[in-house]
Formats: C-alpha cells, sequence, structure tokens
C-alpha cells in the first residue's frame, strides 16, 4: 500500500486529503473500514459533492481499475457484465453496448462532458445517482459486491437499500435485454460540473413497463406509475400524468415544475416504447 498526502491549497486554504492506495480490494475494505474512508476512481463528483455540502473528506481510498473484474465488459449467461470502474467514455466505445443497449450508446455522449466521461466511472455515476442509476433500477441490473465479509451479488434496487459503509461495488451484470424496448431522456444537459435536474428510463421487456427517474429529488423506481400502465390497454396522458405527479410528490421530487417536466417525458417515453409509436 502507498500512502501520499495533498499539499494544503494556498487559495483556498481547504485542509490536506490523505489518499490511500491499497495493493488489492480486500485491502482497499479494510482501510476503509480503518479510517471511515471513502472509495476514490475518477473523482469527477468530489468537487461539486464537497463544495455544496462545504465538507471536504479527511481520507480517500483509491482504486485500482486493473484488479480483476472492475474494469471491462463480459458478455455472459447472465447478461452483460460491466466493471465498476470502466469510464463512461469507454463504455460509450463498446460494441457490446452498442449490442445490447443501442439507447444507451447514444445517450452516454450526452452524460457530462467528455472530460469528466475521460475520467468518471460506471460504478461512481450508479452510487451517486447519476445519470445511468434510472437505467439500472429500471433493468434490474444486479451487483458485485465484496466488504469485510466477503463477496455477494444482489438486485441494485436492493443494494441500495442495505448498503454497508465499506462496500466496494466491483461490477454490475445487466440481464439480457436485446430485443427490449428501451428509451431515455434527461432534463438539464450540461458540459459542466453540475447534477442533471432528471433522467427518465422507461423499458419495455416484451411483457411489462419499467420505469425509474434520478435527479434532484433521488432514484426511484415508480412502481406506482408501473402498475397503472401496465394494467391498462389503453392509456390517456392526463392520467398517466396524475399518477406520476402524485407518486413523486409522495417521495420528495417537490419541485413542482420539475414535476410537470416528468410528466411530459414519461408521457413521450410511453408512446416511444410502451405503446410502439
Amino acid at each position: 500500500m502507498s500512502d501520499s498526502l495533498s499539499n494544503l491549497n494556498p487559495v483556498t486554504a481547504r485542509r490536506a486529503i490523505r489518499v490511500l492506495r491499497p495493493d488489492s480490494p480486500d485491502q482497499a475494505v479494510s482501510l476503509a473500514r480503518q479510517f471511515s474512508a471513502s472509495y476514490t476512481a475518477g473523482g469527477t463528483w468530489l468537487q461539486p459533492t464537497h463544495e455544496r455540502d462545504q465538507c471536504w473528506p479527511e481520507t480517500l481510498v483509491a482504486l485500482n481499475s486493473s484488479w480483476p473484474g472492475f474494469r471491462g465488459l463480459d458478455a455472459g449467461p447472465n447478461g452483460l457484465t460491466v466493471g465498476a470502474l470502466t469510464s463512461l467514455a469507454e463504455l460509450a466505445r463498446q460494441a457490446l453496448i452498442r449490442d445490447y443497449l443501442p439507447p444507451l450508446a447514444m445517450f452516454l455522449n450526452r452524460v457530462a462532458g467528455p472530460g469528466v466521461r475521460t475520467l468518471g466511472t460506471v460504478g461512481g455515476n450508479l452510487i451517486v445517482g447519476g445519470d445511468l442509476s434510472a437505467l439500472a433500477m429500471a433493468l434490474d441490473v444486479r451487483v458485485d459486491v465484496i466488504n469485510h465479509t466477503g463477496e455477494r451479488a444482489l438486485p441494485f434496487s436492493r443494494w441500495l437499500r442495505e448498503r454497508a459503509s465499506d462496500d466496494l461495488l466491483r461490477g454490475f451484470t445487466i440481464p439480457d435485454c436485446r430485443g427490449w424496448r428501451i428509451s431515455l431522456e434527461k432534463l438539464g444537459y450540461r458540459e459542466r460540473f453540475s447534477p442533471t435536474r432528471a433522467t427518465l428510463a422507461c423499458v419495455h421487456d416484451g411483457d411489462r413497463v419499467r420505469l425509474a427517474v434520478s435527479g434532484e429529488g433521488g432514484l426511484l423506481r415508480l412502481v406506482a406509475t408501473e402498475t397503472f400502465v401496465n394494467d391498462r390497454a389503453d392509456l390517456a396522458s392526463g392520467d398517466v400524468g396524475a399518477v406520476i405527479d402524485r407518486e413523486l410528490a409522495a417521495h420528495g421530487w417537490q419541485d413542482a415544475h420539475l414535476r410537470m417536466a416528468l410528466r411530459r417525458m414519461t408521457t413521450e417515453l410511453l408512446s416511444e416504447v410502451a405503446l410502439g409509436t
């Protein structure tokens, strides 16, 4: 393990941050527990998150993308496995993504700016509720996690509820969704460090519609709206809009203007994906 200490910034007078560089995933978990430290890889979320909270970490555990299973893509019988430390830019270039998820391949070019996509990792984006988290929730991806008790694989939604402070995300598996109808939309395209206001994912798996949203109000599987849509053969846009508005408001999406925008986005995506128009 190596240990580095950043110098005090003479302009901001920000205190130094200790960066630990473990030799293995197990050592990373041990250090995270010992120092109550967060993991870091691309680091693109560090500045906006901590400047917003006015609280910078004392210690970080730096992850290594060369560790087995942490980077790259692999197609197998259970679907497409993606290493958590794969960069957003690398993911967009992969032929396997264009095969499994053509809409994602195009959507990735609208995630932040080129510099952020080069450094930022898919795992980090999922963990902070970024643009990819809504799609991961709608697709029911399974995550591969390491912590002090060992390794486990579980649904992404369950992991978010049960996540331990030392959980290290190694990767996640997307089910074989080739042939599914999938659409994504976001509000707040940007080329700078600022969160997207909302990202909406709409998936039709050949049987049922799945909906999820991420953004200012948090990450949410739109269960009530899904049920409403799947139980009706004919959908009136106003009825769907009222249902999603109530569900968003009940789960902390308080901005009425943003909810109105999501109502419009939902109607449009349902038209593309669920209704096939």
